[in-house]
């Protein structure tokens, strides 16, 4: 169960961020994502805040394969947002519409390493289906941004 404690901060974040995404060797594509982030929580000793996030992958001209559509990802999860100097890391389950080879299936884990700190937020982020369906090339990007405090 999350509790609050004392002296724990109780503003809400809202990280705008974009970049390339790649997948299996393919050319890259832009992303725009936004990650809704709620109050900071203490779970045994561990600060947690909710982490919900949009993200739009563009489509891709590609011949011979079936990138030609942008792919919205919905997801929700945890950030652990204080691990070393401003560095967080998300995990996220969410679901994707539509496919395609890199995200083949609407179910997805969405994970994030990144470093956030006055207003500014970098992060590398992976979204797959974790090899439930094939093919599971998955996305892995680079996304850059601001970070604001909402009241």
């Amino acid at each position: 169960m999350l509790g609050m404690s004392g002296g724990v901060a109780k503003a809400v974040n809202i990280d705008l961020t974009a970049g390339a995404s790649v997948t299996s060797g393919e050319r890259s594509t832009s992303v725009v994502a936004m990650d809704v982030l709620g109050t900071t929580r203490q779970w045994k000793d561990i600060a947690v805040r909710p982490d919900v996030g949009l993200s739009y992958v563009s489509a891709r001209q590609h011949q011979g394969a079936d990138f030609d559509r942008g792919v919205w990802v919905a997801a929700a999860g945890l950030r652990l947002p204080e691990l070393w100097h401003h560095v967080f890391l998300s995990f996220q389950v969410g679901a994707a519409t539509p496919r395609t080879p890199a995200l083949s299936s609407t179910q997805q884990f969405v994970s994030s390493l990144g470093w956030s700190h006055h207003g500014f937020v970098i992060l590398i982020r992976h979204i797959s289906n974790g090899s439930t369906r094939k093919p599971n090339l998955g996305e892995t990007m680079l996304l850059a941004g601001v970070d604001r405090k909402m009241p």
